[in-house]
């Protein structure tokens, strides 16, 4: 992988992956109205609500009105006094994201996935399936991103002794028996990303990432305070990137902008960041699978493409058939920076 940004001048492209980290806020933006049943898809402050756990704590003699679900688990792990109703929050959290389906529809997880190419990388936070699903039936039209989920995932499943990571219901064609559920990471303020060899590996493979990336994209993720020790992590591999004072970029987030701007202030260089409320104003879907080459062609080549935003459609197979035309391109080695019609 390139330490630099490997634009090819005689081709346009740049072989430097564009990163997107994605939070709870990505899916529920990305599922306003619920999933393909209608079922809410709920972020760490609405859990308590969505899972019902006011009778369950006030079972166990346990109150918490005004806590949070990250404050409130964490303050169950930590005093060790709940094993079982510990368990018993666990097992709601798993059973509730498991049943959640994605709409046949298109979604912005599909169009997620569909500006990205091969060389980017998509690593999420969210226990929810919509990434994985959406990557899943995206991946058959055209070349996808690589995917890591980095608090595991109930649509992913894994087989540690050989090394093996598919969706869930595969088996592992060494052992010939079905993968087991990937570990789920939950909102504790001491987490140790190293306890388990899926996590890490996951980890290891965003770091390598972001020692290379040249746009990275923060979807939704508000580095809360139990994620403490995930935002050093980041910050500390993203600094150590070659092209820092190069590389752009962008936060997506409905919060005001200086809040933002404040929360993210260690990881911009100087004025390289930009802020939008909606993922549609962002630069990946202006420049879906160029985002790269269209920023490095603007500011190191001062020759900036015109945009080239994606349709907005429902229709899956449309917006798939219109992507498979810049896949086309990509597969010819030569990259041309022009708008493609819409279907």
């Amino acid at each position: 992988m390139p330490t630099l940004p490997a634009l090819d001048l005689k081709t346009n492209i740049n072989y430097s992956p564009h990163i997107v980290i994605l939070g709870a806020g990505g899916s529920k933006a990305a599922f306003p109205k619920g999933d393909a049943k209608g079922k809410p898809v709920p972020v760490m402050c609405e859990l308590k609500e969505y899972l019902n756990l006011g009778p369950l704590l006030k079972s166990h003699n346990v109150y918490y009105e005004d806590a949070d679900f990250e404050s409130m688990y964490d303050d169950l792990v930590s005093s060790g006094k709940y094993p079982e109703l510990v368990k018993e929050i666990e097992s709601r959290v798993q059973e509730y994201f498991s049943q959640l389906l994605i709409p046949e529809k298109a979604t912005i997880y599909d169009y997620l996935v569909l500006s990205l190419r091969e060389k980017d990388l998509i690593a999420s936070f969210n226990w929810d399936p919509f990434l994985a699903l959406a990557w899943k039936r995206n991946s058959r039209a055209v070349k996808s991103p690589k995917m890591v989920h980095l608090h595991g995932n109930v649509e992913i499943a894994i087989c540690l002794e050989h090394r093996v990571k598919d969706f869930k219901g595969n088996i592992c064609k060494k052992f010939r028996k079905i993968l087991e559920p990937t570990p789920l990471l939950y909102p504790v303020k001491q987490k140790n990303y190293n306890a388990h060899p899926f996590i890490e590996t996951e980890w290891n493979e965003l770091r390598h990432f972001l020692k290379h990336t040249y746009f990275l994209t923060i979807f939704g993720y508000a580095a809360p305070e139990t994620d403490v020790e995930a935002r050093q992590l980041l910050l500390n591999t993203w600094k150590d990137n070659p092209t820092f004072e190069l590389a752009q970029i962008e936060i997506i987030d409905i919060k005001p902008e200086g809040k933002l701007a404040k929360t993210w202030k260690e990881f911009f260089c100087r004025d390289h960041y930009g802020i939008f409320k909606s993922i549609w104003s962002s630069y990946l879907f202006h420049y879906p699978r160029r985002s790269c080459e269209a920023f490095a062609m603007a500011t190191l080549q001062n020759s900036p493409w015109k945009d080239n935003p994606f349709p907005k459609t429902t229709n899956l197979r449309k917006l798939q058939e219109w992507a498979r035309l810049l896949w086309f391109e990509e597969t010819e080695g030569k990259l041309y920076g022009k708008p493609f019609a819409y279907l």
